[in-house]
């Protein structure tokens, strides 16, 4: 596999990958006669309130690899637990306009 324009076999939609510090779902792959680039959905792109939560990415091994699902499991309570927070300061905001109605 020379990384440039042949993937792995493991990097297909619906693979579970991690990327750096964060993790995703692999949505779609594309390659040229230059690059493999992903397309990775990821928890981090739903809390941003990215468009579609994912984004491109150019393939290069060792940055993009395989994720454990117990550590995307963790990848995704972290992220339920900052929107709660955000839910919770918004809920508190709400509760100050209805005391002043």
């Amino acid at each position: 596999m020379d990384g440039k324009t042949n993937p792995p076999v493991w990097l297909k939609p619906g693979a579970l990958v991690k990327v750096q510090h964060w993790y995703g779902v692999v949505e779609d792959v594309a390659i040229s006669q230059n690059r493999v680039m992903v397309f990775i959905k990821s928890p981090k792109g739903v809390v941003r309130a990215q468009r579609d939560a994912a984004e491109w990415l150019e393939y290069i091994e060792g940055q993009i690899v395989p994720a454990e699902p117990s550590a995307f499991e963790q990848e995704i309570t972290l992220n339920v637990q900052r929107v709660q927070k955000m839910l919770d300061e918004l809920n508190s905001f709400r509760a100050l306009v209805q005391d002043q109605q």
